[in-house]
């Protein structure tokens, strides 16, 4: 970690803290998933420290935060969101997948492993979610701007 500095990531740390707790996670489920001490974690949550470089694409490799607003507080604080637009669930678009337009199941296989998807994404360890979303990450057949957009 670095030392503290003035700048773009002045607020760095209570931005983290902001995301966080938007989630709802705690701290050390947080430090636990990027490979990081609960005090250092810490000590960027209270702005005493900046995260190194690794850290820093750990937490993007491992969460939905949009780098760009946890660096400079500008712009839709979670990937895949545009500005004033709330997240999607990401069962929104997979879940109407599942079913024809009448509303009736098309596959039950299909919506077995969605709703699997859905409860490791909500219930499962923060280390669970991260390689669940890791996986369909690197599976995604398409656009890579889309598999991005998936948190």
């Amino acid at each position: 970690m670095q030392e503290k500095k003035s700048g773009a990531a002045n607020f760095l740390g209570d931005r983290l803290r902001q995301w966080r707790k938007s989630i709802p996670m705690k701290s050390y489920e947080l430090a636990k998933l990027i490979h990081i001490s609960q005090g250092s974690l810490s000590d960027i949550e209270n702005n005493k420290s900046l995260p190194s470089a690794d850290t820093i694409a750990k937490i993007y490799q491992s969460t939905n935060i949009n780098i760009i607003w946890l660096l400079t507080g500008k712009g839709p604080m979670k990937k895949g969101t545009l500005p004033g637009e709330e997240a999607k669930t990401p069962m929104a678009h997979e879940e109407s997948a599942a079913y024809n337009d009448e509303g009736h199941e098309k596959d039950q296989s299909l919506r077995e492993s969605i709703e699997k998807l859905v409860r490791i994404y909500h219930q499962g360890d923060p280390e669970k979610k991260a390689h669940l979303l890791g996986f369909l990450m690197g599976a995604d057949p398409g656009r890579e701007s889309r598999s991005q957009n998936f948190y």
